[in-house]
This record gives structure tokens, C-alpha cells and sequence, in this order.
């Protein structure tokens, strides 16, 4: 049975929200949508911020940060108020999975529930019923987490959340002495098949991958089916390193340990991040800005930091941004990577700030550098996949800092193709290269790479450098041609054709003009003149030719001596007075 789709409350609401963080946020295609989280309307507010707001923000346009696009939607009945959890999203549809509710005032709890939006149809609907577990998963129970970190990978139609906890806000019947249970699974739900599978082993005991919340997760186009980057987070004692990373690779349902190289950022929750992928797929780059540190408790202190963590390096690089208007220091917000952009939405400022509205802030990334507003024609053609970490995301260019650390130019050729640190044995990252990744064909040409990417829904976008550095071909579900190298064929036959007529027209040209001089010399000797004609050119002797007016063929050959392109071009006209 259809599950039912809920009208929607007629009065939009929380455009114009004075501060706005741990919402849920899903770039699809050209469009940022954002759902609930907590919400201030006035900066006195300190109850009911939990909302279930629903807004989007348009990246067809350009836009100043100070005024961005952002556009109310009515407000579902339905799905719950709630913050911290993740939203899904295929090439089509929205999925509201986890979160927290309200602890003021205190909100009991729902049954758990997923909630699919219909982006085409403009509906929400209640699909808990038409899901299953899959046979392997190691927990057939899926509750509700929050806190977790989530990503979508709607090339494979597949969405994660990793750890997180469950407590009295998230679970029906717990009551608030019922001890926090942090969590370490990774639960994987396919959203063509509503079918969830929670990874509880798989490595977890052997990597010691620890139970944490408020981390972030990021999805990165290596290796066969690509691989999840786990960074930051932590539980109420401690906190995860970050010149460690957790790495699973998806094609072996595997955790390894990744060290870092360089200098490392400060541990932290609640950071934001995400990912941009050289043309030629031989660096991947998780950009990663602000967070907090809670400890002591009670007096967290909010980051307002940028680095990035190139990917197969794991080296950390501290982007400069003295100088910059860089966005005031903020935890609980998130980040969209769209084209060359980065799009931070939200967060929470601290005490010392009482509003931040709109709360919209652009990072360029390939230039590492704050930006006053969104610039559509940088990311002209990337159609919003650029979220999903695809290989190449229109407009991006590698920055200079992240080129002095593994070599290469703005289009990719990285020379660090490795971790910098000793690998685990097991390593996806160790073993794998550019263009093995299954959904992306990687093809060279004489004037660059084409990174052709085959959505889940069937859709083929490109993305093209104009450097001849690359990886080579991969395997693929939808393998593209090699559109490069054919086209540089095609050209570099049609040049040495085109040489060879030139050559061969050459040398008719030089044997038609021996003839032409040959001509000269005979009509000269029939007037009685030198045959000395014949060794020079007619212009020279033109003087002597003006004697033979009354002669069509001495008038012919008045004129100049016949060019190799007038000959080429006419050579009817060019050399009539040979025939005669």
C-alpha cells in the first residue's frame, strides 16, 4: 500500500531566522535544501528553537552572502522536529533519517520513523513500513541516532551514518537516567530498495575505531566502490585524534587506520566538511572548517579554522586565511561542496555573538580563500553530484597550497599517489589508484582529461582539464570512449594529409615554373634575344620583354613571377603562358 503523502502548513516560516544551527542539509543537483535543527527568531529566544523548517537555497544565480536566496517551503505535518540527524538524498528524493528532540521544553520521543520528500511532486511521506533489514546486518533493530555523521552517495543510490548515540530525546520509552549509549556501527541504508544494513564488525575491534558523536563522514571516490573518511567527534570523555582517520572501504565492508602527515588540526566536534576531487581524479581534497572543543564543560570553545586533508596523501594543510572576512568561529553548521564553492550554512556562535543572519558564508576552494558571495558561472555544469565527491565537479581547480605538497597543476597529475605514512596492510588507499573507481571513466586526450560520471538515475555529466596529466582508464558500469584520443587522431591525421598535398604542390610548383622559365627563353630567342632569360627570373628582365608588346604571351609574362599560393590558389590563370 502507497504510503500517504502529508499536506503541507501553509505558513512558511524561518527564512529570516536570527541564528540557525544542527540542521540537516542535502545539495541536490542546483539546489541546497535544509530541514529543521534548532532556530532563534530573536537573539533573547532561548526555548523552542526546534523546528522542522524546511528551506531551500538556489545556486543558479549569483548571490551575496550578506542576501542570499534562501526560500522558505511550507512546513511538513509530519516529519518531527528535530536536529542532529542526517538528510539522505538521492538524485530525486530527500530522506530524514535520526535526530534529536527538543530537551526545551522536553519533547517525548516518536516510534521510529524515515521520511521520504518527493522533489518532483513537492511530498512527504511516511515510508517506515515498506523498509526491511538486510540478512547480513549485524543489528536487525534500526533506531533512531543523532549526532552521528552522515553522507550520501546517490551515485550508488546509498546513504551512511556513522556512530552517534541514543539517549531519552531520540528513543521512545527511555527516560532521562537511562545512561547515553554512544555508538561506533555504521548503518547503510539503499534507497532504491528501502533496505537498511547496520555494519556492526567488519574491523571495527581490530582498527579500534572508537564510539563517538559529532564527527563528520565524508565519501571519496576511491578505489572500486570508493571509501568513507571518519574525522573528529568524540563521546563525554574523550575525543578522536585527528593524525589518526578511520577509513572504511565500501567494495570490502572494511575498517582500516590511516595516519596523517603535517601539522594537525586541534581535536573537535561538530566541524563541517566536505570534499573536491582534481579533474583527473589523482587527488581528492575533504576541506574542513570550525568546530568546537568542549572541553571544560560548559565553556566550549567555538573554531573558525580552514584546512584540508589531500586524499591519497592524508596530509593535513593549514589554509592561510589571514586577512580574509573569514565567517565569525561557529560549531553545528554544514557545508554543501558545489563546483569550486564551498557553501557553509548555519551554525552555533557562542555567547558573544546574538545573531548571524542569513548565516550564509561562500569558501572558495580552488583559490583557498573567503569569498563575499556564490558565483554560478564557477560552477557552471556541476548539477549539484560535486557533494558526492565525483571525480572532477565543474569549476574546481586545485589550490596553489595543496600543488606545493603533492606536485602536480591545478588539473590534477598529483606525483604523491601514496599515504605519506607507512599504510595498514589492508589499505584500500595503499592499493588503489586514479580511474579505479567504477562509477567514473577517466580518459586522456592530447589537450587533457575527461572524468565522465554516470549518475544513478542513468545521467552522464563530464568534467574536462586542459592538462595532459591523468589517470588512466577505469572500469565502469556505463564506460565512456576515449573521445580524446579519437579526436586527437582524427586531427593529427588530417595535418599530416594536409602536409603531404602541401609538399606535393611544392614541388608541381617548382617544376611548372622551370617550365614557365624554359617558355621565356624560347620567345626571347625567337625575337632575336639572349637565352640568359631562361636563368633568371621575369622580373628581372621585364625591361627587355616590354620590346615584345605585340606579343599576348611577352605581356603574359610581364607580370610577376607566379607565388607558390597565387599558383595553388589559380593555377589556370597563374600559368597560362605556358600553354602557349
Amino acid at each position: 500500500m502507497k504510503a500517504p503523502a502529508l499536506a503541507l502548513r501553509a505558513n512558511p516560516t524561518g527564512a529570516d531566522a536570527c541564528l540557525r544551527w544542527s540542521h540537516q542539509s542535502a545539495l541536490v543537483r542546483d539546489t541546497i535544501y535544509i530541514y529543521g535543527g534548532q532556530a532563534r527568531g530573536s537573539s533573547d529566544q532561548d526555548s523552542d528553537t526546534w523546528n522542522n523548517n524546511f528551506l531551500t537555497l538556489s545556486l543558479t544565480n549569483d548571490w551575496d552572502a550578506g542576501s542570499p536566496p534562501l526560500k522558505a517551503l511550507p512546513q511538513p505535518k509530519g516529519p518531527p522536529a528535530v536536529a542532529n540527524g542526517y538528510l539522505w538524498h538521492s538524485n530525486n528524493n530527500l530522506y530524514l533519517y535520526g535526530g534529536l528532540f527538543s530537551d526545551k521544553p522536553v519533547a517525548k520521543p516518536t516510534a521510529f520513523s524515515i521520511w521520504k520528500y518527493d522533489i518532483a511532486a513537492e511530498e512527504w511521506s511516511d515510508i517506515t513500513s515498506k523498509t526491511s533489514v538486510s540478512s547480513d546486518s549485524g543489528n536487525k533493530r534500526i533506531e533512531r541516532a543523532a549526532e552521528g555523521a552522515g553522507i550520501s552517495v546517490p551515485q550508488q543510490s546509498k546513504g551512511y551514518y556513522f556512530g552517534g548515540h541514543l539517549d531519552a530525546y531520540t528513543t521512545e520509552g527511555w527516560s532521562v537516567q537511562t545512561t547515553r549509549v554512544y555508538l561506533k556501527s555504521l548503518l547503510e541504508f539503499d534507497m532504491e530498495g528501502n533496505v537498511f544494513r547496520n555494519v556492526t564488525e567488519h574491523g571495527l575491534e581490530k582498527a579500534g575505531v572508537p564510539e563517538r558523536a559529532d564527527g563528520v563522514l565524508l565519501f571519496v571516490p576511491w578505489g572500486e566502490e570508493g571509501i568513507l573518511v571518519a574525522l573528529g567527534g568524540g563521546t563525554n570523555d574523550t575525543f578522536s585524534q585527528l593524525n589518526i582517520v578511520d577509513v572504511y572501504d565500501i567494495s570490502k565492508t572494511q575498517w582500516t587506520k590511516q595516519a596523517t602527515n603535517g601539522p594537525t588540526p586541534k581535536y573537535r566536534v561538530n566541524p563541517c566538511a566536505a570534499v573536491a576531487s582534481a579533474a583527473d581524479g589523482s587527488s581528492h581534497n575533504i576541506y574542513f572548517f570550525g568546530g568546537q572543543n568542549l572541553v571544560p564543560f560548559a565553556e566550549q570553545k567555538q573554531y573558525d579554522d580552514s584546512w584540508i586533508l589531500t586524499i591519497p596523501s592524508f596530509t593535513w594543510i593549514q589554509v592561510d586565511t589571514s586577512g580574509q572576512n573569514v565567517p565569525p568561529a561557529r560549531a553545528g553548521h554544514s557545508c554543501e561542496m558545489y563546483g569550486g564553492n564551498m557553501i557553509v550554512i548555519g551554525g552555533y556562535v557562542g555567547q558573544e555573538l546574538s545573531c548571524d543572519s542569513p548565516g550564509i558564508y561562500v569558501f572558495n576552494a580552488s583559490g583557498a580563500s573567503w569569498t563575499k558571495g556564490f558565483v554560478a558561472s564557477t560552477a557552471k555544469g556541476s548539477r549539484g553530484e560535486s557533494n558526492a565527491a565525483l571525480a572532477g565537479p565543474a569549476g574546481y581547480k586545485v589550490p596553489q597550497v595543496v600543488i606545493d605538497i603533492i606536485g602536480g597543476d591545478a588539473y590534477g597529475g598529483a606525483r604523491v599517489t601514496k599515504p605519506a605514512r607507512a599504510p595498514d596492510e589492508n589499505s584500500p588507499v595503499a592499493s588503489g589508484k586514479p580511474g579505479d573507481y567504477k562509477y567514473t571513466t577517466i580518459s586522456l586526450r592530447p589537450t587533457g582529461t575527461i572524468a565522465t560520471i554516470t549518475g544513478a538515475d542513468g545521467s552522464v555529466t563530464t568534467s574536462t582539464s586542459t592538462d595532459g596529466s591523468g589517470g588512466s582508464s577505469g572500469s565502469g558500469s556505463a564506460s565512456s570512449p576515449k573521445i580524446g584520443a579519437i579526436v586527437g587522431g582524427a586531427v593529427g591525421g588530417i595535418a599530416c594529409l594536409v602536409a603531404l598535398v602541401l609538399i606535393g604542390a611544392y614541388i608541381w610548383y617548382r617544376k611548372k615554373i622551370r617550365e614557365l622559365r624554359e617558355s621565356s627563353a624560347r620567345l626571347a630567342e625567337s625575337n632575336g634575344h639572349s637565352r640568359r632569360l631562361s636563368e633568371t627570373g621575369l622580373k628581372e628582365n621585364s625591361g627587355t620583354l616590354r620590346g615584345m608588346g605585340e606579343n599576348e604571351s611577352a605581356v603574359d609574362l610581364l607580370s610577376e613571377e607566379p607565388s607558390f599560393w597565387g599558383v595553388l590558389l589559380s593555377p589556370r590563370r597563374s600559368l597560362r603562358v605556358v600553354n602557349h
